[in-house]
């Protein structure tokens, strides 16, 4: 439970559009687990619900996905490959990829 609160509540509640700083991978794989799991039980209730939770999770998902990306060394452009279907492949591969150490960002 201790992670749930960690890794999606301060996401969700603190971090809701905080595109900048960074994002490691714990983070974001949580963010994702427990993303998934909430909307697939909200599914098996009530379809509609799952799709209302969806669009409530949009922006914390973007902007957790741009700061892993930073985190990998990336862009956060590369989101914008999401548009087509192989960018959604490309995106989840660069944030599976390890963090790197650069002087000119700090984590926040």
């Amino acid at each position: 439970m201790e992670s749930f609160k960690k890794y999606f509540v301060n996401v969700v509640s603190k971090k809701y559009i905080a595109f900048e700083g960074k994002a490691d991978r714990a983070e974001f794989w949580y963010f994702v687990l427990y993303s998934f799991i909430i909307s697939f039980v909200l599914g098996l209730v009530f379809a509609p619900l799952a799709g209302l939770f969806n669009l409530a999770i949009l922006l914390p998902s973007l902007s957790i996905s741009a700061r892993r990306l930073r985190d990998a060394g990336h862009s956060p452009w590369w989101l914008l490959t999401t548009i087509f279907g192989i960018g959604v492949l490309i995106v989840i591969v660069l944030c599976a990829l390890p963090s790197k150490n650069t002087s000119h960002t700090k984590a926040k």
